[in-house]
C-alpha cells in the first residue's frame, strides 16, 4: 500500500493518507485447529526429533569433473558429525538423499563417543527414501548432555539437475568446461552429505575439498591452506577453508572451476567469479563496483557489521534460481551478476544492482539471524525483496528505483492475492513438512506481498523506527533462529521507546495482514465522507470462512473527476498516483466493483502521458484484455484503441531521440521507450515495423555489428522474427548458439515471437534436449511460446503429452512447474480448456504436480473466472472499443 498526498481534487486516491490504520487493517478471523491422526514411526516423520542437534561437520568431498567407466560423473566424500544429545534416545534420524552410502561391518555409519560415556553400537541401519533419511537404530541409549561424532562415507552423482552438490557445462574456446557447484537451498544439503537438514538446526561447517590440479575451490570461508598431492594417481589439489560461522545447511555453498575473478579489497575482500573470457571482458567490474556501496549500506541500515571475512559472487551457466544468498559465496545466473554494456540493457543492469541488493540483504536478514521454518519464508524473502529497492536506490540514485516496487511487487502481488486460491503470508509449521510444500512457499506472495506489507509497515512505524527495531532483533538474535513474532516484538519496543502512537500494537497489526490471505479495498465517499473496506477477491461470489468484510465503493462523483482530472492536467497528480488510479481501476472492474468501461475510461488520457508508470501499469492491466480476447472478434478493436493512444508515444520517442539515433537519458524514459516500440509494431504501426525489420536486416548482412541499442534488443528481436520466417528465425537461433548470458536469454525469448507453428513446434522440441535448451531455460522457453498466440496451443498440448517425463525425469530440479502450468494456462477463458485443464489434473493425479501444486489449483479458479468475466464483459467492451477507436 501507497501513503499519498495531493490536491483534494484527487482525493479519492488519498485513502491511504486519510483513513485510519485501524479502518485499513480490518480483522479476519483464522482458526487454528489441532491436527489429529494415528502417530507413526519417527522415520515416517518428515520433521527431525527434538532429541539431537548438530555443534559441528567436517565434511571432505572430492568431486570429479570426468565421467567415470559407466559415463557418470560422480563426487565422493566423509562426513564426520559431531552432535549432542538434548533428551535420552536410542535412535538417530539424519537425512540423506540419493546418497550411496559405504556399508562398513555391515553398518553404513560409525558412531563414537566424545564425553566420559561409551557409545551404545548400532544395531540397524537403512535409507528411509520416502522422509529422505538415514535411519541408525542403536543398542542402547545416547545420554542427554553428551556429545556423540557419526561417521560416514559416501558417493554421490554430479548430476545435471541443478541440485545439491551438480555438474553445470559450457563451452569456451571450442572446449566443453565442467563446474562442479551447488544449490543446498532448500532441502537439497541432504543430497551432498547426511546432515540435519532444517534450518533451527545450526552448525560449523569445516569443509575441504579435493579438486583437479588449476581449477579453483571455493567455500562459503576463506580458502586457509591449498596442498598438491596425489590420490589414487590422480594429480590433485587439496584446499581447506575457514570454518564457517554457526549456520543453516541450506547456506553451504561448494564450487570447483577454472574461473578467473575481479578482486577489491578495501574493509571487506570482495571477489567476483566468472568464466575468463566474461571476467577479461569486463563483465564482471558492475558488479564489483556496486558490491561494495551496497554491503556499506546496509552494515549502516542495521548498524551491524558484515559478519564475514570477504563476500564471493560468481555466475553459473546453470542455476535454477534467480540467486542465492549463500553465506559468503553468493551463487548467480550468468544473465544476473553479470554486465556487459555492450549487449545489456538499462533493465538488465537494473536487475543486477536489485538482486545483488537482495541477496546481499540477507547476509544479515535471513543468514546471520534465520526463521525458525519454512512456514515464514515471506518474512525472509520479502524482507530482502523490499530492502532490494533501498540498496540499489543507494548505489544508482539517479534511477528512482524505489518507486518501481509499486509496479513490480505491490500491483504483482495484487494480481495473485486477490484470487481464493491465495494463500496466507504466514502458513501453520505443521502445513509446511514435505521437500515440495517447502518449494511452494517460494512464489509471488511470499515475495511481493511479503516485500509490499514490510513496505507498509515501514512506512507507519517511519524508517527509524522500522530500523531501530531491526537492530536489536539481529544483534540479540545473532546466530540464532526466530519466528515471525521476535521481529514484531522488537519494533513494539522500539515503538514503546520513541513514543510512536499506533491504534494497535505491531503484532495485532500484522497478524491481520500476515495470518490471512488476501488484502482489503478501501473505500472513501467524497460526499458523506464515509471511509470503509472490503475483503477484495477477483470472484466477488467466491465465499470464504476466514474473513469478516463489507463490500463498499468509490462514489461515481469522485470517479469521474478523477477522469477529468487526468484529462485536463493528468500532471497535477502525482505519477505514482496516476499508475495506481489505473490499476485500482481495472482490479475493482475485474473483480465487478465498477464497471469495465470505467476502468478503459483511465487509459484515454494516455495519448498525453509521457511517463513509465502510468503506461505500464495500463498495459499490464490491457494485458488481461489481450489474453481474453486474441482468438475473438473483440481483438480487431483491441488492437485498433492501443494502436491510437500508443502512436502519439512512438512519435514523442522518435522526436526526442532524432529519429531513433540515440536512447533518451532518463531511466525510465528509456524503459518507456521500449514500451512505445513494442507496442506500436505489436498493433501494426507500419513505420514501427519497418523500423525494426530494418535493423534485425542489417544485422543479418553484417552479423559481426549489431545496430540495435541494447536496451531495443529483446523488442526489436521479437518483431523482427514476428514479422519475417524461416531465415529470421534460423538466424537468430544461430546468434543464440553463439551468445551467452543476456544476450542469449533475449534471443532465446524473441524466438518464441515465430507465427510459423512448424518452427514453433520446432522450437518446443529443442527444450526437452539440454544441449539445445539448458535445463534451466526450458520451462521458460515453453512459457514464451505459449504467450505467443500462435504457440498456445502447441504448448498446452507439448505439455499434456509430456508431462510424465518432465515431471518424473527431465524436469527434476530444474523445472519451474509453478511457473509453466500458471504460463500455459493464462489465456484459458472456455468451458473446453476448462474441462482439459481438470482433466490433465485427473489424469497426472497420481505422479501429482509438486511444486506446481498450488499453481494448479490457481489456474482452475483463474480459468473459471475468465470464463465469467469474458461471458460478463465482451459485448461492452466491445462496443466501447468500436466507439474510442473510431
Amino acid at each position: 500500500m501507497v501513503r499519498i498526498h495531493f490536491s483534494a481534487m484527487c482525493v479519492g486516491c488519498t485513502f491511504l493518507g486519510m483513513a485510519s490504520l485501524a479502518t485499513i487493517v480490518g480483522l479476519w478471523t483464522v482458526q487454528l485447529l489441532p491436527s489429529t491422526g494415528t502417530p507413526a514411526e519417527p522415520w515416517n516423520e518428515h520433521r527431525l526429533p527434538d532429541t539431537l542437534v548438530p555443534d559441528y561437520y567436517n565434511i571432505t568431498l572430492w568431486p570429479r569433473l570426468q565421467p567415470n567407466i559407466h559415463g557418470l560423473f560422480v563426487f565422493t566424500g566423509n562426513s564426520s558429525l559431531v552432535f549432542k544429545c538434548l533428551r535420552e534416545t536410542d535412535l538417530i534420524l539424519i537425512h540423506a538423499n540419493k546418497l550411496n552410502l559405504t556399508s562398513t561391518d555391515g553398518y553404513v555409519a560409525k558412531l563414537f563417543a566424545l564425553g566420559i560415556s561409551v557409545a551404545p553400537s548400532i544395531q540397524k541401519t537403512w535409507m528411509q527414501e520416502t522422509t529422505q533419511y538415514l535411519v541408525i537404530q542403536l543398542k542402547g541409549k545416547l545420554k542427554a548432555g553428551e556429545l556423540y561424532e557419526l561417521y560416514t562415507e559416501f558417493v554421490g552423482e554430479l548430476a545435471d539437475d541443478l541440485a545439491g552438490f551438480y555438474r553445470s557445462e559450457y563451452e569456451e574456446n571450442g572446449e566443453k568446461k565442467i563446474v562442479a557447484t551447488s544449490q543446498m537451498h532448500p532441502t537439497h544439503a541432504r543430497k551432498t552429505f547426511p546432515c540435519f537438514d532444517e534450518p533451527a538446526m545450526r552448525a560449523v561447517f569445516y569443509i575441504t575439498l579435493i579438486h583437479d590440479r588449476g581449477t579453483v575451490a571455493l567455500s562459503n570461508g576463506m580458502e586457509i591452506e591449498k596442498a598438491d598431492t596425489v590420490l589414487d594417481g590422480q594429480p590433485v589439489t587439496v584446499t581447506t577453508f575457514e570454518p564457517t560461522k554457526n549456520m543453516s545447511s541450506y547456506l553451504l555453498a561448494l564450487v570447483v572451476s577454472d574461473y578467473t575473478n575481479v578482486t577489491s579489497a578495501n574493509d571487506t575482500l570482495i571477489r567476483i567469479w566468472a568464466r575468463k573470457k566474461a571476467i577479461e571482458d569486463g563483465h564482471g567490474d558492475y558488479a564489483l563496483n556496486i558490491t561494495g556501496p551496497i554491503l556499506k549500506f546496509f552494515e549502516n541500515y542495521y548498524s551491524v557489521p558484515y559478519p564475514l571475512s570477504k563476500s564471493d559472487q560468481i555466475a553459473l551457466p546453470d542455476f535454477y534460481f534467480g540467486a542465492m544468498e549463500n553465506w559468503g559465496l553468493v551463487t548467480y545466473r550468468e544473465t544476473n551478476l553479470l554486465y556487459d554494456p555492450v549487449i545489456s540493457s538499462n533493465a538488465n543492469k537494473e536487475r543486477t544492482a536489485t538482486i545483488i541488493a537482495h541477496e546481499l540483504a540477507h547476509m544479515w536478514f535471513g543468514n546471520l539471524v534465520t526463521l525458525k521454518w519454512w512456514n515464514e519464508v515471506w518474512l525472509n524473502e520479502g524482507f530482502a525483496s523490499y530492502v532490494s529497492y533501498l540498496g540499489a536506490d543507494f548505489a544508482e540514485p539517479s534511477w528512482n528505483v524505489k518507486d518501481l516496487i509499486i509496479l513490480k511487487d505491490v500491483h504483482r502481488a495484487f494480481a495473485v492475492d486477490a484470487l481464493a486460491s491465495s494463500h496466507p503470508l504466514s502458513s501453520k509449521e505443521e502445513d509446511i513438512i514435505k521437500p515440495e510444500q517447502i518449494t511452494e512457499q517460494f512464489d509471488t506472495v511470499s515475495y511481493s506481498k511479503g516485500a509490499s506489507v514490510l513496505r507498509m509497515l515501514s512506512d507507519f512505524l517511519t524508517e527509524p523506527v522500522f530500523v531501530q527495531g531491526l537492530n536489536t532483533y539481529l544483534t540479540t538474535f545473532a546466530y540464532q533462529n526466530t519466528v515471525g513474532e521476535d521481529l514484531w516484538n522488537h519494533l513494539q519496543t522500539a515503538v514503546d521507546k520513541t513514543g510512536t502512537v499506533l491504534p494497535l500494537s505491531v503484532k495485532e497489526i500484522m497478524d491481520r495482514w500476515v495470518l490471512q490471505m488476501g488484502f482489503p479495498v478501501v473505500i472513501i465517499n467524497t460526499t458523506t465522507g464515509q471511509v470503509s473496506q472490503m475483503h477484495f477477491l477477483l470472484d466477488p461470489e467466491t465465499t470464504l470462512e476466514s474473513y469478516l468484510s463489507r463490500l463498499v465503493n468509490y462514489d461515481t462523483e469522485n470517479w469521474e473527476r478523477l477522469l477529468n482530472q487526468l484529462t485536463e492536467n493528468h500532471e497535477v497528480i502525482p505519477v505514482i498516483n496516476r499508475a495506481q488510479i489505473v490499476d485500482d481501476a481495472f482490479n475493482l472492474a475485474r473483480a465487478k466493483i465498477i464497471p469495465v468501461t470505467l476502468a478503459l475510461k483511465t487509459t484515454k488520457y494516455l495519448s498525453k502521458e509521457r511517463d513509465y508508470m502510468p503506461w505500464q501499469s495500463a498495459l499490464n492491466n490491457l494485458d488481461y484484455f489481450y489474453l481474453m480476447f486474441t482468438q475473438t472478434e473483440v481483438y480487431e478493436f483491441l488492437q485498433n484503441y492501443t494502436r491510437k493512444q500508443v502512436t502519439p508515444l512512438f512519435e514523442h520517442f522518435k522526436t526526442i531521440t532524432e529519429d531513433w539515433s540515440h536512447v533518451p537519458t532518463g531511466h525510465t524514459d528509456q524503459y518507456n521507450q521500449v514500451n512505445a516500440i513494442r507496442f506500436a509494431c505489436s498493433t501494426g504501426v507500419d513505420e514501427c515495423q519497418n523500423l525494426t525489420t530494418s535493423w534485425y536486416r542489417q544485422w543479418m548482412d553484417q552479423t559481426n555489428h549489431n545496430p540495435i541499442h541494447p536496451n531495443l534488443r529483446s523488442t526489436v528481436y521479437c518483431s523482427a522474427i514476428a514479422s519475417g520466417g524461416g531465415d529470421e528465425w534460423d538466424f537468430g537461433w544461430l546468434m543464440f548458439k553463439n551468445a551467452i548470458g543476456i544476450e542469449a536469454d533475449k534471443l532465446m525469448s524473441a524466438l518464441a515471437c515465430a507465427k510459423d507453428t512448424k518452427l514453433l513446434e520446432r522450437y518446443l522440441g529443442y527444450t526437452l534436449d539440454a544441449s539445445m535448451i539448458r535445463k534451466q531455460d526450458a520451462s521458460s522457453v515453453i512459457v514464451y511460446i505459449a504467450s505467443n498466440p500462435d504457440g498456445q496451443t502447441l504448448a498446452w498440448d507439448f505439455v499434456r503429452r509430456n508431462w510424465v517425463y518432465m515431471f518424473t525425469e527431465y524436469g527434476v530440479g530444474s523445472f519451474n512447474f509453478a511457473s509453466l502450468i500458471s504460463g500455459i494456462t493464462k489465456t484459458f477463458s472456455t468451458e473446453s480448456e476448462l474441462e482439459q485443464l481438470l482433466q490433465f489434473k485427473s489424469d497426472n493425479s497420481e505422479i501429482g504436480f509438486g511444486s506446481g501444486t498450488a499453481a494448479l489449483e490457481q489456474a482452475i479458479e483463474k480459468t473459471k473466472a475468465n470464463i465469467k468475466w469474458v461471458a460478463e464483459n465482451q459485448r461492452e467492451i466491445t462496443d466501447w472499443l468500436m466507439a474510442e477507436s473510431a
